[in-house]
């Protein structure tokens, strides 16, 4: 693992935030062969990043990404690092990612090899040749630390219960906790959010808008039971007196009958 700089959180000049800025190590060099090859066999290049701890702490934190490294050869070794940093200022994690060109070959099989010091990469060849063989990288850093969230109201908003629906009032009895109710609570008697001082209602209601549905289906039942026993009655009457008349006719012809006789 070679080290190639230092990531440093500072206060920044502009407005009274934070900003990132990466110092990378003069003293680190790439290597070339090591890079090419790692591309050649379809590797990964890993980015470590170290915590430095203070001088009572030992422990040091250490976090890592990993991409492809024919992915960062098609960058051009333009990479861009992302810290995650906690409330208390410790790393959490890292982000990689190599920024690759639309431009730029899908393969890695026609790109020169770094160790051929391709001008796009390490610029061109001048008096300073020496600096061709130091880290060629072009990194940009940036860090996301908490974010506060909306604060939500403890006390419910003052409103009228939905259609149908009605608050319980408050006593003593129901008392619960005292961030429920509306803006004019007086929290000694505890009660139900609803509309503050809310009017008794006068009307009562009665029996038959109590219990109308028992009292509708016994009154069908009589009506339309009642006419079915008074119609069956109707014709065994009429049978009565069919069958008196004509008894009464058959006690008439033989009434007749015997007269006749007694006249002969």
């Amino acid at each position: 693992m070679t080290s190639r700089g230092t990531i440093k959180i500072t206060p920044s000049e502009a407005d009274s935030g934070l900003v990132a800025s990466f110092h990378p190590d003069s003293s680190a060099q790439l290597d070339t062969a090591a890079f090419d090859n790692m591309v050649e066999n379809s590797a990964l290049y890993t980015l470590v990043v170290l915590e430095e701890g203070d001088n009572t702490s030992k422990s040091t934190q250490e976090v890592s990404a990993s991409v492809p490294g024919c992915s960062l050869r098609r960058s051009n070794l333009r990479e861009e690092i992302g810290l995650s940093i906690s409330p208390t200022g410790k790393l959490l994690s890292v982000s990689y990612r190599p920024i690759i060109s639309p431009l730029a070959p899908k393969t890695c099989q026609k790109l020169k090899p770094l160790s051929e010091k391709p001008e796009v990469i390490f610029g061109r060849k001048g008096e300073n040749d020496e600096e061709l063989s130091a880290m060629p990288f072009k990194t940009t850093v940036s860090f996301e630390s908490h974010k506060p969230m909306m604060a939500i109201p403890t006390v419910l908003p003052q409103q009228r219960p939905p259609p149908g629906l009605k608050w319980y009032r408050r006593n003593a009895k129901n008392s619960p906790s005292p961030l429920l109710g509306g803006s004019n609570v007086k929290h000694e008697g505890g009660g139900i959010p609803g509309v503050d001082d809310e009017p008794a209602s006068g009307w009562k209601s009665s029996f038959l808008y109590r219990y109308w549905y028992i009292i509708l289906p016994v009154a069908i039942m009589g009506l339309f039971g009642g006419g079915d026993e008074g119609g069956q009655a109707a014709p065994s009457g009429a049978a009565a007196a069919g069958a008196s008349a004509g008894a009464v006719a058959a006690g008439g012809v033989s009434q007749a009958t015997q007269r006749r006789g007694k006249r002969d």
